[in-house]
């Protein structure tokens, strides 16, 4: 089987790739092993008695104002569901809004007495945001990188803010509540939710892969598929693959772009991977159905502003660092007049599922009430490998490129994927993208 390019991986990466190659004329095949597209980016459907639950692999959203999200999706058709800019934080027994002052200008004021901030916090960040938001996105990538806690020590935010806010707002994007993440991914990070919107897909966060998939020709992706061996002859790359019946093929191809997770890449193609082990960082997300009685209404994310500590003071702490109930942004993630919830703990839990739900219980009946004991536990999720860990890429030259070089390891021979640069759907379909341009271009 001949093709100009094969492509192994269908996450975001791999068919930003796909994308790229087909626009450009390529004959391309994907190659996935498992049963579907989108990678970390899926969502599975859980049906019961009450009807079918949408869940997105840990809880994630999609930032309007990533400069590659135009290139390959089509938002409108996606039906975003927008959050509130903001958020509720728990601390000193009850929740506080924190608003985008941009966005949501009185509730903002309406926040200025919150326990979370000091007016002092608020003119720091507001001088943070009006310098990062004239600074190009290539720009703030090229800086000098220090942790992200002395990035905003430095901007002249207050501890209390930072443990306050910070730590379980960005900690929970990068699942790093120490803000050891690089500042140059912080300060990207930030000026893409200051300026835009953050927003799932009505059908959840696996609607983007199947978008990019559907715009590929017939036939182009094959799932169930895995790939055992790449080799180089007589001027092509031939790929061996092995099907779920146990049938092996094998694929000639022109050119070939490994567009798996990092360590999948290094098993692949050994040594032909200069760069060291990818070190992950992971998540566990706990999703209840509350049987039609939400703890709020609004689409927003709330935030554990004591700490993730269950001996914290008269206050108490507890596991979750974030929680947000889906179907307040999308009724489509649960049955008509159900709620689902996301409750989402930094790291991978080594509590038992009952042990875990009862400490998750604990910490949310003080935060919303008794009615939380009524809520059914729908599924438990731990998912070690949900990001690369930036943190410890700060020790490589240029760990977060400013340059548009990709990864090409020999002649027609490219790997592309977050694991390259840091963590996020603007960086998987940018590297995507590289990848099939230089392929085009070679």
């Amino acid at each position: 089987m001949s093709d100009d390019v094969v492509i192994i991986g269908a996450g975001l990466a791999g068919l930003a790739c796909a994308r790229t190659l087909v626009s450009g004329g390529a004959r391309v095949r994907v190659l996935e092993r498992s049963d579907g597209v989108g990678g970390r980016a899926r969502t599975d459907t859980l049906v019961t008695p009450r009807g079918t639950y949408r869940i997105d692999r840990g809880f994630q959203v999609l930032l309007t104002a990533y400069p590659e999200v135009p290139r390959f999706l089509d938002l409108e058709s996606l039906q975003l569901r927008k959050f509130f800019s903001g958020a509720d934080v728990w601390c000193e027994g009850r929740l506080h809004r924190i608003a985008n002052p941009w966005r949501h200008p009185l509730e903002a004021i309406r926040s200025f007495s919150s326990p979370v901030t000091t007016l002092a916090d608020k003119a720091a960040l507001a001088a943070l945001f009006a310098e990062i938001a004239v600074t190009s996105s290539k720009d703030l990538r090229s800086r000098l990188e220090i942790a992200s806690i002395e990035r905003l020590r430095c901007a002249g935010v207050s501890a209390r803010a930072v443990d306050r806010f910070f730590r379980p707002f960005f900690g929970g994007v990068f699942f790093d509540r120490e803000l050891q993440t690089s500042s140059r991914m912080f300060d990207f990070t930030f000026k893409m939710f200051a300026s835009g919107e953050a927003a799932v897909p009505a059908l959840g966060m696996g609607q983007m892969a199947e978008q990019m998939a559907s715009r590929l020709p017939a036939g182009t992706i094959r799932t169930g598929t895995r790939v055992v061996a790449i080799r180089r002859a007589q001027g092509c790359h031939e790929v061996d693959v092995i099907d779920t019946q146990g049938v092996q093929e094998t694929h000639r191809c022109r050119k070939c772009v490994i567009a798996t997770e990092g360590d999948a890449a290094r098993e692949l193609l050994g040594s032909r991977v200069s760069r060291p082990p990818m070190a992950w960082v992971g998540t566990t997300s706990v999703w209840y159905s509350t049987g039609g009685n939400p703890p709020f209404s609004e689409p927003i994310l709330v935030l554990n502003g004591d700490g993730t500590d269950d001996r914290r003071g008269e206050f108490g702490g507890g596991p979750v660092n974030h929680l947000a109930v889906l179907s307040n942004a999308s009724p489509d993630y649960a049955p008509a007049g159900d709620g689902l919830v996301s409750a989402n703990i930094v790291g991978v839990s080594s509590d038992t599922d009952e042990r875990l739900d009862e400490r998750v219980r604990t910490q949310l009946t003080r935060w919303f009430g008794p009615s939380v004991g009524a809520w059914e536990r729908l599924t438990v999720q731990r998912i070690p490998r949900a990001l690369p860990d930036v943190r410890t890429m700060m020790d490589r030259l240029d760990a977060l490129p400013a340059g548009d070089a990709p990864a090409c390891l020999d002649e027609g021979l490219f790997v592309c994927g977050d694991h390259l640069t840091a963590g996020s759907i603007e960086f998987a379909l940018r590297s995507g993208r590289l990848a099939g341009e230089a392929a085009l271009d070679r």
